[in-house]
């Protein structure tokens, strides 16, 4: 598959399956950017990893509403992001994890819950990379780091596409 590809959902979920990610785990892949914006500056720190955790609860929750059914536990859910904060991921392996939101998640029929969800991700990424700084003091236009600025718009770019 060629990076310029558009990948269909079938695809996209066999792909996952190679990164051992399947069954009602696809549908935390949506956490990738935010377990990126959490890394960005190279530190994963508590205020982060906690706004996370909070949209974590509030995710699957939706999840479970909209399968009808107890299709994810908090403590799955919790034990998936735990892989990616125990120590820092090679980012390509999430840019590539993140690749999978628009075909499995955001390529749905209903157009609305889409972009609910978009919003919904680009201001917990928003939160996550306001919440911390690495360095006091910092210049005004310093909260939101270099990196993480980076960071944020490959992730807004990936889902315009």
């Amino acid at each position: 598959m060629t990076k310029g590809q558009t990948l269909l959902y079938e695809e996209a979920v066999e792909e996952l399956n190679r990164f051992g990610i399947s069954g009602a785990q696809i549908y935390l892949i949506d956490l990738i950017p935010l377990i990126e914006m959490i890394w960005a500056d190279g530190k994963a720190q508590v205020t982060e990893v906690s706004i996370l955790v909070d949209y974590l609860k509030k995710h699957v929750k939706h999840i479970n509403r909209l399968a009808g059914h107890r299709a994810l536990t908090l403590e799955d859910a919790k034990a998936f992001v735990t892989i990616f904060l125990k120590k820092r991921p090679d980012p390509e392996l999430l840019a590539t994890l993140r690749s999978f939101i628009a075909p499995v998640r955001l390529a749905g029929s209903d157009p609305e819950q889409s972009e609910n969800l978009k919003k919904s991700l680009l201001a917990a990424c928003l939160d996550i990379g306001t919440s911390s700084v690495t360095a006091y003091p910092f210049e005004p236009n310093q909260r939101f780091n270099t990196a993480e600025k980076r960071c944020f718009f490959e992730i807004l770019e990936s889902f315009s596409k």
